[in-house]
Formats: structure tokens, C-alpha cells, sequence
């Protein structure tokens, strides 16, 4: 008996051994389909078995919190970029979001620190630059929130974040009562981004899922309209004779 439960001690071991192989590869697949799904909800699906069989797997962690920002849901994306970070994580990426998190939530020095910890890291990327001169603009930090909007236009790499920098340039010269050129600032950040005046006054009503649903409908809708935009002529007036 004592061979036979040696022998049986030992394939337990070994199928315990393959199982857990087994779940690790199958975090990492569920995880590389997520990466290849389109559809947002089915990629938190996804990321949430392979979290469910491996904790660990800090890329998922990321990707979800990126994904749940994106569907509004700010204090589930906090948590998993927050445990993403504290576990080690290194992807900008995840600074950037938290950030964007703290600027939805109105918690400026807290977007402040992590948009500085992004800009130590690459300090030439528009968006992080432009993030931080809202932040900056908003905490009544106007000097240094010029300086971002500055080093934004002069990168002159990305029209996001040259539109928000413009925007930005139009708080500042509105609250020096400069009309003017603040309405000059607005009408350069509108050309770059035609979705930038509706959002600044619409923002504040809509959900974050409606307002995704309404910026996709005018990606399609906008470029339609410019390209097949017609001018009609001006109506005649036929004068009437008696």
C-alpha cells in the first residue's frame, strides 16, 4: 500500500503542479483576447476572469482601469490604477489616467502630483503638458500654467492637445478681461477640435456614456457634413407687378 500511495501522492502533486501552469496560461489568454476584442464591455469581462485566476497580472489591472475610466466608472478605475502603481507598475499611461480620474473628480493637487510624476518620466509628450495647465489653470497656478500651454504650441505635435492648451490661453486672457484674444484663444482651440466648444457647455449634463455615444456620432456625422456641405444660392426676390 505504501508504494501505491507514494505513486498517488506524486500525480496529485504533479496535476496540482499542471493546474495551476493551466490557470496562469489561461489568465494570459484571456488577457490577449481581451486585447483583441473591440467592444468595451466584453474587454472588462474579459481582464475581470483573468484578474478572478491571477491577481497578479498587472496589465490587466491597467487595461481595466483605462477601460472603466472610460465608461465613467471613476472610483473603479481609481482603485485598479492605484493597486496597478503600488504593485510596481511602471506605464505612464497609468499616471496619465489616474490623473484624468482626479481632474473628473475636481481633486487638482492630487492630478498635479501624478501628471508631475508622468512629466519626470516623458517630458515631451503634448498631452501630459496640456493636462497639466488645466490642472495648474484651475489651482490659480497661471504662470506655470502658461508655461505648459507654451510648451504645448511649440511641440506643435498633437491637435488634442494644442486645442486644450488654446483653451486654457482663452481662460487665462477672459479672467485678465483681455475679450479679445481670449475669444481669438477659443476660436484656435474650436478649429483643432470642433467638439471642444460643445463638450465645455454641455460637459456638466451629460453622463460619460452619453457623451461617448455623441462624440463617436459626430466623428461620423461631422466629416460628412463638411465634405458633402453645399451652398445653396441666395433666394431672388420676384418683384411683383401690379
Amino acid at each position: 500500500m505504501r508504494p501505491i500511495a507514494a505513486i498517488l501522492t506524486a500525480l496529485l502533486f504533479i496535476l496540482g503542479g499542471f493546474s495551476s501552469g493551466h490557470a496562469m496560461q489561461t489568465a494570459v489568454e484571456l488577457f490577449e483576447k481581451a486585447q483583441k476584442d473591440s467592444i468595451m464591455h466584453r474587454r472588462v469581462a474579459l481582464y475581470t476572469e483573468a484578474l478572478a485566476l491571477d491577481g497578479g497580472l498587472l496589465e490587466a489591472l491597467r487595461e481595466r482601469g483605462i477601460l472603466y475610466y472610460y465608461q465613467g466608472k471613476l472610483r473603479e478605475a481609481d482603485a485598479d490604477l492605484t493597486a496597478y502603481l503600488e504593485k510596481g507598475g511602471e506605464d505612464v499611461r497609468a499616471l496619465v489616467f489616474r490623473a484624468l480620474v482626479s481632474i473628473r473628480r475636481e481633486l487638482w493637487e492630487r492630478a498635479l502630483a501624478d501628471l508631475d510624476r508622468a512629466h519626470a518620466r516623458e517630458p515631451a509628450r503634448s498631452d501630459i503638458l496640456g493636462h497639466r495647465a488645466v490642472v495648474l489653470y484651475e489651482l490659480g497656478r497661471t504662470a506655470e500654467a502658461e508655461k505648459d500651454v507654451g510648451a504645448v504650441l511649440d511641440l506643435h505635435d498633437d491637435p488634442v492637445s494644442m486645442a486644450r492648451a488654446f483653451s486654457v490661453r482663452g481662460n487665462i486672457y477672459a479672467d485678465r478681461g483681455n475679450d479679445l484674444m481670449a475669444r481669438d484663444a477659443y476660436r484656435r482651440a474650436a478649429s483643432l477640435d470642433p467638439t471642444l466648444g460643445f463638450f465645455r457647455t454641455w460637459g456638466d449634463i451629460l453622463s460619460p456614456e452619453q457623451s461617448s455615444r455623441i462624440g463617436l456620432l459626430g466623428l461620423i456625422v461631422l466629416p460628412a457634413f463638411l465634405i458633402f456641405r453645399i451652398r445653396l444660392p441666395k433666394p431672388k426676390r420676384k418683384d411683383s407687378h401690379p
